[in-house]
């Protein structure tokens, strides 16, 4: 399949923006353009993005340089995100399915339903829904940001969801995907995903019943025993020049892959 709209992904992280333009070719991926805008304190100490006239000048910047058939995928960090599972309820439509959705997670949190967005699937045996939940006024604020900027075709996702798309490259026995984006890991298996601020691998191999042979690591130097995940090589084309410490642009080439890796 070809397509001629840019597939982009967006992570704001502490230092700066990084961002990833690919295209998809009937052969496979094509980088189209990366970008690193240093930034100081981009985002606070939880992640949360500062919409500082810097950042809009530097998205603004972006914004700029992309065609008009595009779509941009921004990560929202995964530690101000909420997740459980409640059950599934009966025979509902999609609106009410989302009220009951919305109140129970609301109702355990013991917060305002109006405070809340959420989104929600099935389990693989349809009996309960997981479930992830933002602050309203904390996802209002980068969509804000965002359509200053200019921007009107994009999605939110939590950063760590973004490493699900690393499956679809890599080899059946990895089990794991983390990244070190310079404060914490981000991590993701196929069937969950999160952020551990303390502890390396061995903690959250421990925490997740993995062994060190069944992760894929993007970092400066992973531990001993952990295998180095480079994603860029899963590019079919690309072109000089390389970016610099090419592991902080894991993110944002999960989210440009997206849905779109299959």
């Amino acid at each position: 399949m070809a397509s001629r709209v840019w597939k982009m992904g967006l992570h704001i992280q502490q230092d700066g923006v990084r961002a990833v333009a690919l295209q998809q070719r009937r052969q496979g991926w094509q980088l189209k353009k990366w970008w690193y805008f240093p930034l100081i304190n981009a985002t606070d100490h939880n992640g949360l993005i500062h919409s500082s006239e810097a950042l809009l000048k530097t998205l603004q910047s972006l914004r700029a340089e992309l065609p008009a058939q595009h779509h941009l995928r921004i990560a929202f960090p995964a530690r101000r995100t909420l997740q459980r599972t409640i059950p599934l309820p009966g025979s509902l439509c999609e609106s009410e399915c989302h009220a009951y959705v919305t109140a129970s997670t609301a109702k355990a949190l013991q917060m305002p339903p109006g405070s809340l967005l959420s989104d929600y699937y099935p389990d693989v045996a349809h009996t309960s829904l997981s479930v992830t939940a933002a602050h309203r006024q904390e996802v209002d604020d980068v969509t804000t940001l965002l359509e200053r900027a200019g921007f009107s075709h994009y999605a939110l996702t939590p950063d760590a969801c973004a490493l699900t798309s690393f499956f679809h490259f890599a080899a059946p026995q990895v089990q794991g995907v983390a990244v070190y984006d310079g404060e914490q890991w981000l991590w993701a298996t196929q069937a969950r995903w999160g952020s551990q601020a303390e502890g390396g691998m061995e903690s959250l191999s421990e925490t997740l019943s993995l062994t060190a042979s069944q992760w894929l690591c993007c970092c400066e130097s992973p531990a001993q025993g952990y295998h180095a995940c480079n994603p860029w090589q899963w590019l079919t084309w690309a072109h000089p020049p390389k970016a610099l410490d090419e592991w902080r642009f894991a993110v944002a080439l999960g989210l440009a892959w997206g849905n779109y890796a299959s």
